[in-house]
């Protein structure tokens, strides 16, 4: 008489090996978007960062050493500013604005459909007491569109504020390769 596994090793097995095509169709997802040059993961092509970092620590350095240095953004100074922390429901409302902006072909605050950071931030689920955005487009890597950014006054004070402090950033690249890059700077309601 054949020996049967119990219903529950069967269910198990079942699982591990749902889970092991999961993460295969993952990583397969990912080394096609770099092959492509479109952004699809929690890392970004080494082109994209400024050291071939994961994506989320990059931005965490450049921004937070950025801040931690007293700093004039046009006619108005800013003092240094502490540390800003990745959140990912913010990159979900970046991302999101950064292929639209790529759909439409410029940048823009307003979204194709004409909604606003306080609309993507709501569709992110992410409760913010102030808010700001930064966009641009052209710039090769993290670090080249961090210090366009920091050229700016508006753009450098978004970064300077006190009142931010958790950021996200989405990049999506048109078919030419051009990047549209957002980032959404917040601090959490309360």
């Amino acid at each position: 008489m054949p020996m049967t596994q119990p219903k529950r090793i069967y269910l198990a097995r079942h699982k591990l090996m749902d889970s092991c095509a999961a993460v295969t169709v993952h990583l397969i997802r990912i080394a096609l978007a770099g092959l492509i040059g479109f952004s699809g993961g929690p890392a970004m092509a080494s082109g994209d960062t400024a050291d071939g970092a994961p994506f989320a620590d990059t931005w965490e350095t450049l921004l937070t050493e950025a801040r931690a240095e007293a700093r004039r953004c046009g006619s108005d100074t800013y003092a240094e500013s502490s540390p800003i922390t990745w959140n990912a429901r913010l990159r979900a409302a970046a991302q999101a604005h950064s292929e639209d902006m790529t759909h439409m072909g410029r940048i823009s605050h307003e979204g194709s459909e004409g909604g606003v950071l306080a609309d993507r931030l709501a569709a992110a689920g992410y409760e913010a007491s102030a808010w700001a955005e930064n966009v641009a487009s052209g710039q090769q890597n993290a670090t080249t569109v961090v210090a366009a950014w920091l050229g700016s006054p508006g753009h450098c004070a978004n970064i300077m504020s006190a009142d931010y402090t958790e950021f996200g950033v989405g990049i999506d690249r048109d078919k030419s390769g051009k990047r549209y890059w957002t980032l959404v700077l917040a601090a959490p309601r309360h």
